[in-house]
């Protein structure tokens, strides 16, 4: 379980969280290509994706260390997905909830942390609706949920600069 591999190691952000973050919505960007014509009333209610993500890392308190997850998961979906893979204009949207919601289910083991995204986001999509994104999401992903120390090093590693995190082991 991901629980034993993270008290292993710490992730923190050297000044700010921006720059994950800003690079959480470039990666969601570039998985699909989505349609940018808001057609039904819920897309009129969403502001940007940068702001969005901004607004669920903040009122559900995300760890450097959900985020990193999440990021990893989401290169599996992409390395999944098919080329041509089309959505709507929210797809981003659902992916970064998905990816979150199956990332602090895993790494936290306290489905509270999940339910604190459902709550900030119920206004815009139901439970049923957010439970059909985590299933599809977990499809997608082949259920390969695992990630050791050493898969977080090295994707923390790659990304040290951009991301603008520590990483360092706990005794």
């Amino acid at each position: 379980m991901m629980a034993t591999a993270t008290s292993l190691t710490s992730l923190t952000f050297r000044s700010s969280p921006e720059p994950l973050l800003s690079y959480m919505v470039s990666n969601i960007d570039d998985l699909v290509q989505c349609s940018k014509e808001r057609r039904y009333y819920q897309h009129m209610l969403l502001p940007d994706l940068p702001t969005f993500i901004k607004i669920i890392y903040k009122k559900c308190q995300l760890t450097p260390t959900v985020l990193v997850i999440g990021l990893i998961y989401l290169e599996r979906l992409k390395r999944n997905l098919p080329d041509e893979a089309q959505g709507e204009y929210d797809t981003p949207y659902k992916l970064f909830l998905a990816a979150m919601i199956v990332a602090t289910k895993y790494v936290e083991d306290d489905v509270s942390y999940a339910t604190s995204i459902y709550r900030i986001v119920l206004p815009l999509y139901s439970k049923k609706e957010l439970n059909e994104m985590e299933r599809s999401f977990l499809n997608v992903l082949k259920f390969d949920l695992y990630i050791d120390v050493s898969e977080m090093d090295r994707f923390v590693y790659e990304h040290q600069e951009t991301l603008e995190l520590e990483l360092s082991g706990l005794t």
